[in-house]
């Protein structure tokens, strides 16, 4: 009897044990989320000349298959990226046609190699169109819609990875099995 006991106490020991091995493991990469870390041209400058691409880059691996940039005018006019978007490691570029005189926003949609959906906006202003308090309202909208994206993303993510929370059930499972086993030893 007291042999079964032991031995129940041991297993019950090694599910506590198992069950909150992985969490520890697991909890720093859930805590970790991919940020832009820099945009060229800058958010809120003033170009001379038509920029020939649109580099975005992150402080993760980014996923080829999931990245949308998008570079539109003050007026909404259609997307001005030339082609597909490309990554390569954390570095986002997008070819921009020739852009005119004017205020333009980028819009960017990207997904990390950690699954993390990361989502913004950039505005930035070719001199020579509407100038002065035409593009600095150009800029704050693009700063505005950058806060609102920010603010959208916070609201999307719960900040944990789902591993998280597969572990933490199996967690749950395992211990009450433990605890039914001490029970049953009784």
């Amino acid at each position: 009897m007291l042999r079964g006991r032991l031995a129940s106490v041991a297993v019950a020991a090694a599910l506590v044990g198992g069950a909150a091995a992985p969490s520890v493991v697991l909890a720093p990469v859930a805590t970790a989320h991919s940020v832009l870390i820099s945009v060229d041209p800058e958010d809120g400058s003033e170009l001379d000349a038509s920029p020939g691409q649109i580099v975005l880059s992150f402080n993760e691996e980014i996923n080829q298959n999931f990245v949308s940039v998008a570079v539109t005018s003050e007026d909404g006019q259609a997307n001005r990226v030339a082609g597909k978007p490309t990554a390569s490691g954390e570095t986002v570029t997008a070819q921009v046609e020739d852009l005119e005189p004017g205020s333009y926003t980028v819009g960017y949609r990207v997904t990390s190699a950690d699954g993390h959906v990361v989502s913004g906006s950039s505005a930035f202003t070719v001199a020579g169109g509407a100038g002065g308090a035409g593009a600095e309202a150009g800029a704050d909208a693009g700063a505005d819609a950058q806060a609102d994206a920010a603010d959208e993303t916070s609201g999307e993510d719960s900040g944990m990875n789902p591993a998280i929370w597969v572990v933490g059930g199996l967690a749950i499972l395992l211990i009450g099995g433990a605890f039914l086993l001490l029970r049953r030893g009784n």
